[in-house]
């Protein structure tokens, strides 16, 4: 009976909102396959996408500082099994 919060915060750690106990998730992604997904958007900003990209930290030290890794190949099942994985090694 354990409960949890997830939450998807945008330059978590540049903007060093994480705490001491968070359980820190990184969901990784080839550039071009996020690029494609964005495009899509109807609201999509080129110019907004590039200074967003200049701020943030590289996905290697991202990878370094977080707890686990999902390898997003943006299928559903993948997904769900990545995080069944890491939910059950959490509430252990």
């Amino acid at each position: 009976n354990k409960k949890f919060v997830v939450l998807d915060v945008p330059l978590l750690l540049e903007n060093k909102l994480n705490k001491k106990g968070d359980i820190l998730i990184f969901v990784d992604s080839k550039k071009s396959d996020i690029l494609k997904k964005l495009i899509k958007r109807k609201n999509f900003n080129k110019k907004l996408f590039n200074k967003f990209k200049k701020i943030q930290f590289s996905s290697q030290y991202k990878m370094k500082k977080s707890h686990f890794v999902i390898k997003n190949d943006f299928t559903k099942k993948t997904l769900k099994k990545s995080v069944k994985l890491i939910l059950n090694k959490i509430l252990k």
